[in-house]
């Protein structure tokens, strides 16, 4: 009888001598984080089916991320858990770092054609709660760029235009005739402007430049943010409608708060044939780690990118704000 209860609890040996039931645990642990990583590229898949489902969409990177690290955890001889735990932090972080290490030095652009016209753009949330003026100044006025679009500017932000008039005198602060949050600061003249805070589409301000560049048209944007997939697909719905309206090029950027990945990013692309110059993560970037690209710059046909997307100066913003180099072809 006692040979026979010995024999019930010890689990059965393998050829190494090693209890078979602790190599299926060894290997649980990596089998979890790939269904993880599987399960959140399925949902963020059945966006397209069902938008509220978007939102899963937002963190793609995150879950290719815990795929890849599961699958590089099955080469390890023990542990296989730990150590897809392990990658995937190395690979979060490294994530984290990317934007900072591609903004590092000069900017480099290619030259224009002779027929293009060279334009520096630049949009920057600079969080409603944010009260560090001088750092808003002087992350603008680093990035110099020849037209910027700034975000949640509200009324305590006065100073800002202010201390930037002498280098941005056109500037368009749709505060002054409704509540929307929105700016635009230029270096050359800004005509047609236009704003909107309550409509179908998300808060926007709207300019043209002149003649040397075509008349082309630049939008700031504010979407909401998930999980409102619902509100957001909407809002860049009407948004499409309206810049379909619109003659010649046209430059939209701002926080769309959603991810290269995300529906309501592709319904910008695909709605309206722009191209999306953008891809760094942008967002937390309250201590410098950010983890998600929601802050974006589309072009319309005729425009391309002269240098790659730069992040600069969060300035006790949580977004990085986000800078390149176009080149406008006339229309």
């Amino acid at each position: 009888m006692t040979s026979f209860a010995a024999s019930k609890t010890t689990p059965p040996a393998s050829e190494d001598g090693k209890p078979k039931r602790k190599k299926s645990r060894d290997w649980s642990g990596a089998t979890l984080v790939l269904m993880l990583g599987l399960s959140g590229l399925i949902l963020a898949q059945l966006g397209h089916l069902w938008i509220a489902f978007d939102v899963a969409s937002q963190f793609s990177v995150q879950f290719i991320f815990l795929v890849l690290a599961a699958v590089l955890s099955m080469a390890a001889p023990r542990m296989k858990g730990l150590v897809a735990v392990i990658f995937f932090a190395l690979m979060i972080v490294g994530y984290a770092l990317w934007p900072h290490w591609v903004s590092t030095g000069e900017v480099r652009a290619a030259a224009p054609t002779v027929a293009e016209q060279q334009l520096k753009v630049a949009s920057f949330n600079t969080y409603a709660n944010n009260q560090d003026y001088q750092g808003i100044i002087n992350s603008v006025l680093a990035m110099d760029a020849d037209i910027v679009t700034l975000i949640e500017m509200e009324n305590d932000k006065q100073g800002v235009f202010a201390a930037l008039k002498q280098k941005y005198p056109y500037q368009f602060d749709c505060n002054t005739t409704q509540n929307c949050h929105l700016a635009m600061i230029s270096k050359y003249p800004l005509t047609d402007v236009d704003s909107q805070a309550l409509w179908d589409g998300p808060p926007y301000v709207r300019a043209s430049l002149g003649p040397q560049f075509g008349g082309l048209t630049v939008f700031g944007v504010h979407t909401t943010r998930f999980p409102h997939s619902r509100a957001q697909f909407k809002q860049v719905n009407a948004l499409v409608k309206l810049v379909e309206t619109l003659p010649g090029r046209v430059v939209m950027m701002g926080d769309f708060n959603s991810t290269p990945f995300s529906r309501i990013n592709q319904a910008v692309s695909d709605g309206l044939g722009f191209t999306r110059l953008t891809h760094l993560p942008t967002w937390p970037a309250t201590i410098g780690f950010p983890q998600l690209a929601i802050d974006h710059i589309f072009v319309s046909p005729g425009i391309r990118a002269l240098s790659e997307q730069r992040i600069g100066d969060n300035a006790g913003s949580d977004h990085f704000p986000i800078f390149m180099v176009l080149a406008i072809s006339p229309p």
